[in-house]
């Protein structure tokens, strides 16, 4: 079967014209401020709220660095008094409270 002489029901001469067509249409509207009054407030307003959401990303990074600087001594706490645990189970001496007075 011979290759149809369009593709999709479109012409191959209107599909070139299609791309000059779009480039002239892109340049006009280019060269024109073409936001409706409510996208030109909704671009204001990102575009006052960006310096914000940058602030924002960069505190919330800090503040997981932070969190998992905390877990990670949490975890080596945790794992120390474990330690220390298993050692006073093992030990058969006598246990003294620290910070009250020792009777003579």
């Amino acid at each position: 079967m011979p290759p149809s002489p369009c593709h999709a029901g479109v012409r191959r001469a209107t599909m070139n014209r299609a791309h000059r067509i779009l480039a002239e249409w892109d340049h006009r509207t280019a060269a024109t401020d073409a936001r409706t009054p409510g996208e030109a407030r909704r671009d204001d307003e990102l575009h006052e709220l960006n310096p914000e959401l940058r602030n924002l990303k960069r505190e919330q990074t800090r503040l997981l660095g932070r969190l998992d600087a905390s877990a990670t001594v949490i975890a080596a706490l945790h794992h120390d008094n474990e330690a220390l645990h298993r050692q006073l189970d093992t030990q058969t001496g006598a246990v003294i409270a620290i910070g009250l007075p020792r009777s003579e």
